[in-house]
């Protein structure tokens, strides 16, 4: 590690983002259930937004000594606040991780029978504590039905104790195992904030799992004979979760509609939509007709929650945003929302080889390809609407950027809401300063058949390209429709 990156990487530990608290604490109740509708208190509670399934770990762009495995307080605070900018009252994690020995070391939240990795929940709970600051209220799916590479779910869940993946749902003492994991989730006490998991409003929800449907599919296996269990043994955990936390809500994850329907213990229906992977299993890919569907069968009954959709064209998912907003859906959340990176640029990940990188705030360039400024613009104009609100100007850039210099190229740590940056050059530390690069963006993306994950932090000027080469002092500000951010640090380039 060079000198100017150790001084870089000592810096950025000084600096998180300022956020106001405009929730007192009488203000921000757990959200509950009437009917087919959440409830704020006395409100309804409606929400669009995108899911950010990052907020609790990290899947790309590792380190390897995956020292950036879990959001730090910068990338955590920059996360909700771009949340918070675009309305987004409401967001979902993707579950909680479990380890892996193909993925030599990496850290994750479950580590083995019955054992718990206190580093990960730590950062959780960090996530959790500042969620509040940004009226920002998370659901948490705990368990994936599938084992994606360092995102492990059922079957490591069930090799830690010497079982199979499918006997995950009906093998009596896996079932207690997985109540022992939900026990100490529920009852845990958060380091940062004092208060209990299963007292924390912001919990929205507690989801049993992500796309339980996809079990038997993804295994070749028939549907018809897994939906019972799956279906069976949601019932007995969710009941399980009501025994110890009867205030929050609890989200289906799959398993027989009428069955969940009809239980005490499920409070809201669950449905992803994705015209891409509709089209790729040949199936009806208008997303708002799907939606339909899906609340035909829960209206009436029990809120639905379109937690996941996207991949599809801004003209299909602008009709799906529409009809959750008008038809009383109860909310929505686009797939899916990065987060800057601690050390430049964005976190990224790229779904099944589609033009979509992931979501970027405030959108740029590089995702016109997959219409990022629109989509993005589409779910902030709608999620204040459908929360009641009048659309607020965009929030100045914040905090200053973190400069650093390596080699003959400037890189910085971004602004949050920053759209593009300015350089300036001086012959002094103290100026006057003269404008030497304009509309730089700090987004870029991978190529997906060729994925680069970065161990370095990013740069983004070389400095031979400027129109200031001259200079020997720089400094960054990052800009948006509204303002600027403060100026970073100052950085000396001795030759080039």
């Amino acid at each position: 590690m060079t000198p100017p990156l150790k001084k870089f990487l000592a810096l950025t530990g000084l600096l998180c983002i300022g956020a106001v608290n405009t929730n007192a604490a009488d203000a921000w109740p757990i959200i509950t259930r009437q009917g087919d509708k959440l409830m704020e208190g006395e409100r309804e509670f409606r929400f669009l937004g995108l899911a950010t399934p990052n907020l609790q770990a990290h899947e790309g762009d590792l380190k390897p000594d995956w020292s950036n495995r879990f959001p730090d307080e910068y990338e955590a605070r920059d996360i909700l606040a771009s949340l918070q900018a675009i309305g987004s009252r409401a967001t979902r994690s993707f579950s909680l991780n479990l380890s892996n020995p193909d993925d030599k070391g990496a850290p994750a939240y479950v580590v083995g029978h019955r054992k718990y990795n206190e580093e990960a929940f730590r950062s959780l709970d960090l996530t959790l504590a500042l969620a509040r600051e940004y009226d920002v209220r998370v659901i948490i799916p705990i368990i994936a039905s599938q084992s994606f590479p360092v995102v492990r779910g059922i079957p490591d869940f069930s090799r830690f104790a010497g079982k199979t993946d499918r006997e995950f749902w009906t093998d009596p003492s896996l079932k207690d195992d997985f109540k022992h994991y939900l026990a100490f989730i529920l009852n845990r006490r958060n380091t940062v904030s004092g208060v209990l998991y299963k007292d924390d409003p912001a919990i929205l929800a507690w989801q049993l799992g992500n796309e339980f449907d996809s079990f038997p599919g993804d295994r070749g296996l028939k549907m018809e004979d897994w939906i019972g269990p799956i279906t069976d043994w949601s019932l007995e955990m969710a009941a399980f979760i009501k025994s110890i936390d009867s205030s929050h809500l609890v989200v289906e994850a799959g398993g027989d509609k009428d069955r969940l329907l009809a239980s005490p213990h499920i409070d809201a229906m669950s449905v992803h939509l994705y015209e891409y992977w509709s089209r790729m299993a040949n199936r009806p890919y208008w997303l708002s007709t799907q939606a339909r569907e899906a609340w035909k069968h829960a209206r009436g009954k029990k809120p639905l929650l379109v937690d996941e959709f996207g991949l599809g064209t801004l003209e299909n998912v602008s009709e799906l945003v529409h009809f959750i907003r008008d038809e009383g859906i109860t909310g929505g959340l686009l797939w899916s929302l990065r987060c800057h990176r601690r050390y430049g640029g964005f976190y990224l990940h790229n779904e099944g080889g589609t033009p979509v990188d992931s979501f970027h705030w405030p959108g740029f360039s590089v995702g016109d390809k997959y219409q990022e400024r629109q989509m993005l613009e589409l779910i902030r104009r709608n999620a204040f609407a459908i929360d009641g609100r009048a659309l607020p100007p965009l929030p100045k850039p914040a905090p200053a950027p973190v400069l650093y210099v390596e080699g003959k190229r400037l890189g910085w740590r971004g602004a949050t809401h920053a759209s593009s940056y300015f350089v300036e050059g001086s012959n002094s530390a103290t100026g006057p300063w003269t404008m030497v690069a304009a509309g730089v963006e700090d987004s870029e993306v991978t190529d997906p058949k060729n994925p680069v994950f970065r161990t370095e932090p990013v740069t983004f000027v070389d400095l031979g390209s400027l129109s200031g080469a001259k200079y020997t002092f720089f400094r960054v500000r990052g800009a948006n429709a509204t303002g600027e951010s403060d100026s970073s640090n100052v950085v000396e380039v001795h030759s080039r």
